[in-house]
């Protein structure tokens, strides 16, 4: 007997000791390439507009109301609470695993024998399985990092949905403008058919002037009703992440919003802590590592401790009865062994995962820096442009109505002016989504 006590203790010391790396924290050894953002990134500049707070960022005090009824209203974020709070739970659920488990279980009985006598039994039975090689502790940790991935989840949703409420409302504010500028063409193409008519009537013009010139007056007027209609769509739209019914969307007029003057994107390892959905990638590598340690503690023994403790009979009696177990797996090995490699390539998977979620955040940054980069350049040019359409149209006209052009100039003039001032509106459009969209990509709005 007392050699076999030796052998268990040597037996559980090896296992213990072996066992060392299975109570290891997890740390993190992500690094985040200098390169990853491109050429965009200056060294000197440590500054990101992605650190601005998005009321600065977007000073619209009508966008910001909207944003924050969203941010307050949406069904998917409040979703994402409740993911939050049910992974708070679970870290208490697992923190248990260090407690014993209990049962109340009370007996009696009443036996026939001379005067009789009355028996009963109050045992509360126990049960205690000890995580002698780290499997509480691992869950327990395990937990935690479920209820942060669960946080970075919010915030990656809450992200998308004020980037999502903040690009809805600036395409509002596009159609607001494209419908300006249809009805002021449409208005100016009236007094054009008009004056079409009047030289009909003249005998200066021939009719397939009159013909095209209606034609050209109905399709704006067209226009306009599809512009109608999508303001309408893009409202209903909107009202839907605000979690209100379909109703008008209060908004600024066109060209208030100031662009900045100089773009910061800051240095490439602030994408790290700054964006969700990056953050997510590293947490899942996390859950990995214990998902690993897990598989690992399955080859280890269990020490399971079962009591009875109570009261019985008359006069009371004290029951106390303990027994301790310990369970190894021994037939399981395979299994386990199989288990264990598995865990280990999900860890691989979810670095390279992590790996690629680096070079998207770092190849949208890059993206969206030149988009707005190339929406002020060509800004300038479509300005000359419309100008000078401008221009030619009131010149062309003029000569129609003193006869010396003919209404196809005057058509052509007509539809190439109202085309440029449409593209002016839509690269106006552009450069603010380009904004918003590498405000979003170095992890704006997460604030």
């Amino acid at each position: 007997m007392k050699n076999l006590r030796t052998y268990m203790m040597i037996l559980m010391g090896m296992l213990l000791f072996s066992s060392c790396n299975l109570y290891r924290k997890y740390t993190s050894d992500a690094t985040v390439r200098g390169d990853v953002m491109g050429d965009v990134v200056n060294p000197q500049d440590t500054f990101s507009m992605g650190a601005v707070d998005w009321r600065t960022a977007f000073p619209d005090p009508l966008l910001q109301r909207l944003v924050e009824t969203a941010l307050a209203n949406n069904t998917d974020l409040r979703v994402a609470q409740l993911s939050i709070e049910q992974a708070q739970n679970n870290i208490k659920a697992a923190k248990w695993g260090y407690a014993p488990t209990l049962a109340f279980t009370p007996q009696a009985s009443y036996t026939h024998q001379g005067t009789g006598a009355f028996t009963f039994q109050v045992p509360v039975t126990a049960s205690w399985q000890l995580g002698i090689f780290g499997q509480t502790t691992t869950n327990v940790r395990m937990a935690k990092s479920q209820a942060s991935y669960a946080q970075d989840y919010k915030q990656a949703v809450q992200v998308n949905l004020a980037a999502y409420v903040t690009s809805l409302y600036y395409t509002l504010v596009m159609l607001d403008r494209q419908l300006e500028v249809a009805v002021q063409t449409g208005a100016l193409w009236e007094e054009s058919l008009e004056s079409t008519r009047a030289l009909y009537d003249a005998g200066v013009a021939q009719s397939p002037a009159v013909y095209r010139m209606e034609a050209s007056v109905a399709q704006v007027k067209t226009d306009i009703v599809d512009l109608r209609n999508s303001i309408l769509s893009t409202e209903a739209l909107l009202c839907n992440l605000l979690a209100e019914p379909p109703h008008h969307i209060e908004r600024a007029p066109f060209g208030t919003f100031k662009m900045p003057e100089q773009l910061h994107v800051g240095l490439p390892l602030r994408l790290l802590d700054a964006r969700p959905d990056v953050r997510m990638a590293a947490r899942n590598m996390e859950l990995a590592y214990y998902g690993t340690q897990q598989a690992r503690q399955a080859f280890y023994p269990t020490l399971t401790i079962n009591g009875l403790f109570g009261m019985a009979g008359s006069p009371v009696q004290m029951l106390g009865q303990a027994l301790a177990s310990l369970t190894q797996p021994i037939f399981a090995g395979g299994k386990l062994r199989a288990q264990v490699k598995n865990a280990k390539a999900d860890q691989e998977k979810a670095k390279l995962e992590f790996e690629q979620a680096l070079l998207d955040a770092g190849s949208e940054v890059y993206e969206y820096f030149n988009d707005c980069q190339a929406a002020g350049q060509k800004a300038v040019f479509i300005e000359t442009q419309v100008n000078a359409l401008q221009e030619a149209y009131n010149a062309t006209s003029e000569l129609m109505m003193n006869g010396t052009n003919t209404y196809l100039e005057v058509l052509t003039a007509q539809e190439s002016l109202l085309t440029a001032q449409l593209a002016q509106v839509e690269n106006r459009f552009e450069s603010i989504q380009a904004l918003i969209n590498l405000y979003t990509a170095l992890g704006g709005f997460g604030q």
